[in-house]
């Protein structure tokens, strides 16, 4: 172990000072952070970009606490939610390249008390291919999440269950997954989920302001909040408890670039490999073990985002350009539409830092996406061109909301780039209309359904 240390510690501590951004990256990318702040979607902001092993972008932006007036820093710590997972596999991970277990062992090996996942392997809780129901659909666990669970009553409750689905054949993001991979780490580790973390991932990256709020409570970080009738909130989100292995991790941007760093110093190939492949089973697509493994410009780009009462997160990687973006807020709403997008923000700061080359977009493609301005304008919305998801979200509330005939005819639309995101691809356009200018992104299935549509204001 202490080799170990020493080794990750040693190659850390070798890499060079931290060059800045460029100075008009920089001011784009800080007009970015403070148009949401300008527009309400969120009281604070922290943002993070990693290139070449380097933190080169390293800032916050508004309040941690509204009341008290808190400036949010670089070093300011937020509920990172899904982003947790990432940290249980490679747990999971590091414990099978000390031969303490394997991906293919049943779950029972070491929670023998759980018969009725006796065919559920780990690597299935890490994909989210288990087949377990849903923590909410099992009879007998409390529904109170003010209130601490109990690992042991959740399991009793869960032996009373049945799988929903054969293991493997079935994608499920379900938090029960990554609460039971947290518990396996515990047994073959002999020692706390949390513990493991901080000796084998932690303290090695010198990531000196992450931990798990079951052990610390969320101390000293930013507080939550949701926006209701255009103000906000503070929110109170469930007890650490239920986040268990999932959804508990505190950080900062900081220490998330450290851990975007140095991944591959903890990790061999093959466990790196295993969180960056995805998923065969159906509706699986491109979740891998903690992260989505998706595509842009046709390389390699993996993320995972996390969401909780009055947090949002987003860490975003492209390992083949050595780029990592990490956007953390203090706002979450069960009307998403309302606070802001980390995802979002992400794809524009790649947009900067790594910018794709133009793209040659099909004219078919180009009269489509200026067709759905015009239906967008005139309120004609052809649902059998959306997918369900898409077509639930632009309800004609969200249409109407929009406004889009408050900005006149349509002048001109020219084609940016397309890149792959979630299986869809992208298009780009800046579009033109009399009384101003946006940027529109138009998103299609394989099969050629719709699955977005997005305006922003042309910064």
């Amino acid at each position: 172990m202490q080799v170990f240390l020493c080794v990750v510690l040693a190659a850390l501590g070798a890499l060079p000072t931290p060059a800045p951004v460029d100075d008009a990256k920089a001011r784009a990318i800080d007009a970015i952070a403070r148009g949401e702040l300008h527009a309400g979607s969120t009281p604070g902001l922290s943002i993070g970009i990693v290139e070449d092993g380097l933190l080169i972008y390293s800032r916050g932006f508004g309040y941690a606490d509204i009341a008290g007036k808190r400036k949010v820093t670089a070093q300011t710590k937020f509920f990172a939610g899904g982003v947790s997972e990432q940290f249980t596999a490679a747990s999971v991970l590091l414990l099978s390249q000390d031969k303490k277990l394997s991906l293919t062992d049943r779950v029972t090996r070491f929670i023998p008390e759980l018969g009725m996942a006796r065919d559920v392997t780990l690597a299935q809780l890490l994909t989210h291919t288990s087949g377990l129901p849903n923590l909410s659909d099992v009879p007998g666990v409390p529904r109170d999440l003010s209130r601490p669970l109990k690992l042991e009553d959740t399991l009793r409750a869960l032996s009373k269950t049945k799988l929903v689905a054969p293991p493997g054949t079935q994608f499920n993001r379900n938090s029960l997954d990554y609460a039971l991979a947290g518990l396996v780490v515990q047994r073959a580790a002999g020692e706390p989920l949390s513990v493991f973390m901080q000796t084998r991932i932690f303290e090695p990256l010198i990531m000196t302001s992450t931990f798990l709020a079951g052990d610390q409570g969320a101390s000293g970080s930013a507080r939550g909040y949701t926006r209701e009738n255009g103000h906000f909130r503070e929110v109170r989100g469930p007890d650490p408890t239920w986040l268990f292995g999932s959804g508990d991790l505190i950080t900062t941007v900081d220490d998330l670039a450290k851990w975007d760093i140095g991944l591959p110093l903890l990790l061999n190939v093959d466990s790196v490999r295993s969180m960056w492949s995805a998923n065969a089973a159906a509706g699986g697509g491109l979740f891998g073990m903690g992260w989505i493994v998706d595509q842009r410009g046709g390389q390699t780009f993996v993320w995972r985002n996390g969401t909780l009462p009055g947090y949002h997160a987003m860490n975003a990687l492209l390992p083949e350009e050595h780029v990592a973006v990490i956007v953390l807020s203090n706002a979450g709403s069960p009307n998403a539409a309302s606070t802001v997008s980390p995802e979002r923000l992400a794809y524009r700061i790649l947009d900067l830092v790594a910018p794709l080359p133009p793209a040659h977009i099909d004219n078919v493609i180009v009269r489509r996406a200026s067709e759905w301005l015009d239906r967008l304008a005139r309120l004609d919305i052809d649902r059998t061109q959306l997918t369900p998801a898409f077509s639930q979200y632009l309800n004609d509330r969200v249409v109407i909301q929009a406004d889009l005939r408050s900005e006149g005819p349509l002048e001109s639309i020219v084609p940016v780039e397309s890149f792959q995101r979630s299986g869809d691809t992208v298009y780009v356009f800046d579009v033109r209309f009399r009384r101003g200018s946006m940027r529109y992104e138009f998103a299609l299935t394989p099969d050629g359904k719709i699955d977005q549509l997005l305006l922003e204001p042309n910064s």
